[in-house]
C-alpha cells in the first residue's frame, strides 16, 4: 500500500506547492532570441547537412545593487549534422574563465579574423587540415560589452556580453567560414 502512496504524496506536494518559475527557457526559438535587449550572433553561413539543433535562453541573477526590474538574458545554441559535427555559442555576462585550457600535447594554436575582432583558437587534434575532435575561441566582447566597460572597467555589464563559439567534427577552415559569417540576429 505504501508503494503506492508515496508518488500519489509527492504529486500532491508538487500541485499543492509548484516550483519557483524557471530561469531558463530550454526550448527557445530563434524568434525567442530576436526579442532580447542582448545581441545574439547567429551564423549565416554552415557547412553542408548542418541545421540548428537547440537554443536555450537562460536569466543571471540580479544582484542585489543591480535593477530588479530588467532581466539579464544570456543564450546558447548549437548547430550540428548527422554525424559528430557540432558548432556551438554560448554567452556571459561575468565571471567568464579561460576557454581555451586545453593545451597539451595535441593541441595546436592559431588565430583568425572575426567580426568581433581577432579570434585566438585551440584545437585538437594539431593540423589545419581534418576534422577536430574540439575546436574552442576565447570569449568574445560585443560592441555593448566594450561600450558599458569604456565607462567603468569594475561596472557589471547590462546589455553587453562576452560570446564563445565551439564545434567539434569539422576543420578549422569550416570554423572560420563559420564564424566569418556571424551577425547579430536582430540587425
Amino acid at each position: 500500500m505504501t508503494r503506492f502512496l508515496l508518488p500519489i504524496l509527492a504529486c500532491a506536494i508538487l500541485f499543492l506547492f509548484p516550483q519557483p518559475a524557471s530561469s531558463s527557457k530550454p526550448h527557445a526559438t530563434l524568434d525567442d532570441l530576436k526579442k532580447l535587449d542582448i545581441i545574439c550572433f547567429v551564423p549565416s553561413w554552415l557547412p553542408k547537412g548542418f541545421r540548428l539543433k537547440k537554443v536555450e535562453i537562460t536569466y543571471d541573477e540580479i544582484q542585489e545593487y543591480e535593477d530588479k526590474n530588467h532581466p539579464l538574458p544570456l543564450y546558447s545554441m548549437q548547430y550540428g549534422n548527422e554525424r559528430e559535427g557540432k558548432f556551438w555559442i554560448a554567452s556571459a555576462r561575468e565571471g567568464i574563465g579561460d576557454r581555451n585550457i586545453m593545451v597539451e600535447e595535441d593541441t595546436e594554436e592559431t588565430e583568425i579574423q572575426s567580426p568581433l575582432g581577432r579570434m585566438y583558437l585551440i584545437y585538437r587534434p594539431q593540423g589545419k587540415t581534418g576534422r577536430k575532435i574540439e575546436i574552442d575561441s576565447n570569449w568574445q566582447s560585443d560592441v555593448n560589452m566594450l561600450a558599458e566597460k569604456a565607462k567603468d572597467q569594475l561596472a557589471h555589464p547590462v546589455l553587453g556580453r562576452y560570446h564563445g563559439f565551439s564545434a567539434s567534427g569539422i576543420t578549422v577552415a569550416e570554423f572560420e567560414k563559420i564564424v566569418q559569417s556571424l551577425r547579430a540576429i536582430r540587425r
